[in-house]
């Protein structure tokens, strides 16, 4: 199992929970679900930490539903795969979300290693977001 299927099993896990009686408000689960994407990029410096706040910003609000918590562990699986060099062709964001992604790795690329910003970078030219 890769880093990526345990993080993808983890939010499923977590997001199966929150469909249970009695679960838990959209926020507690957002910030749920942030501690745990946070936890497999804590040697990405603050960009996954200023990620996960853009996401919990934009769409906190969709996990009220299934599909909503189906693809917000997508959205967070896509983008550990995106820092993690695993990015695959199935995966893909929103403009916006594009736009969010460059202006925070430009914005943290002096303390980042230039391996993986430029891996990242050609992953948002290569997609026609630069």
């Amino acid at each position: 199992m890769t880093n990526i299927d345990k993080f993808y099993s983890d939010g499923d896990r977590l997001m199966s929970k929150a469909g249970a009686p009695g679960s838990q408000d959209v926020k507690k689960l957002a910030a749920e679900l942030s501690r745990l994407f946070l936890g497999w990029t804590r040697d990405f410096g603050e960009l996954g930490a200023n990620l996960s706040t853009y996401w919990i910003d934009e769409y906190a609000d969709t996990l009220s539903t299934a599909e909503g918590r189906k693809a917000a562990v997508e959205w967070f699986g896509a983008l550990l795969a995106l820092l993690s060099d695993c990015f695959t062709a199935d995966m893909n964001f929103s403009d916006r979300d594009w736009e969010e992604i460059r202006e925070n790795v430009s914005a943290e690329a002096g303390d980042l290693d230039m391996d993986l910003v430029s891996s990242i970078m050609t992953v948002i030219v290569e997609h026609g977001k630069a």
